[in-house]
């Protein structure tokens, strides 16, 4: 029985599959981060492989559909190469909820945008978000060489990590523990081209003349003998 289209097992399937061409091809340091399948109006399966060298995996584009076609069939398939940049900061000192609290401001906004709204956010959760943001950006730019300016923010993940487990002295010989939680940050960045501007008309320069009310005669004033 063949499985659907739109399940996780699918993708799992597919992405198997490119695992094992990549292996088998010289190129096999190309990462693949996550795969999707779709299906299309015309009855078709389109794939999307999200992967931080797409000019790899561009240049041998024909050979992976070919690989593909034995998974779904008699089905055209349609392969879309999307760049992806990732950065993973681990053990950060700084709470998830903090760290949250600041991804909310950036989540979805360019990266050139986001780092000018980390500089002046005076929070202690801005400068280690900072950092793992222009790594990731470096790495797209390292990549397929995409600006800061060319770059979206498409998810922003602070997980818990290990918490450092302290004691505060109290009263009667009592302590009372601390937790110092640390997180670990995941940012994925997605190819988003600035959009071109329309051309505005150029107003006029010429000087409009102010009309002013005419000036009422000033009566003379009589002058009695």
């Amino acid at each position: 029985m063949e499985r659907p289209l739109n399940t996780a097992a699918r993708d799992k399937a597919v992405y198997k599959i490119i695992e094992q061409y990549i292996k088998s091809s010289e190129k096999r340091h190309t990462p693949v981060t996550r795969v999707k399948v779709a299906k299309t109006e015309g009855g078709g399966v389109s794939v999307s492989v999200y992967t931080s060298r797409p000019g790899v995996l561009e240049a041998e584009s024909t050979e992976l559909t070919n690989s593909l076609r034995d998974e779904f069939g008699d089905k055209p398939v349609t392969l879309n190469i999307i760049p992806e940049a990732r950065a993973v900061a681990k053990f950060v000192r700084v709470s998830p909820r903090k760290a949250r609290l600041v991804i909310e401001a950036i989540k979805g906004k360019r990266v050139s945008d986001a780092l000018a709204i980390l500089k002046f956010t005076p929070n202690h959760a801005s400068e280690p978000l900072s950092k793992v943001l222009a790594s990731a950006a470096a790495n797209a730019q390292e990549s397929w060489g995409a600006a800061p300016t060319e770059l979206k923010i498409a998810n922003f993940i602070a997980d818990g990590g290990p918490s450092l487990k302290r004691l505060h002295p109290r009263a009667q010989g009592r302590a009372y523990r601390i937790l110092k939680r640390t997180s670990h940050l995941t940012v994925v960045l997605l190819d988003a081209p600035a959009p071109v501007r329309r051309k505005t008309a150029v107003k006029s320069t010429k000087k409009t003349s102010v009309r002013t009310k005419p000036t009422e005669p000033v009566a003379a004033a009589t002058t009695e003998a």
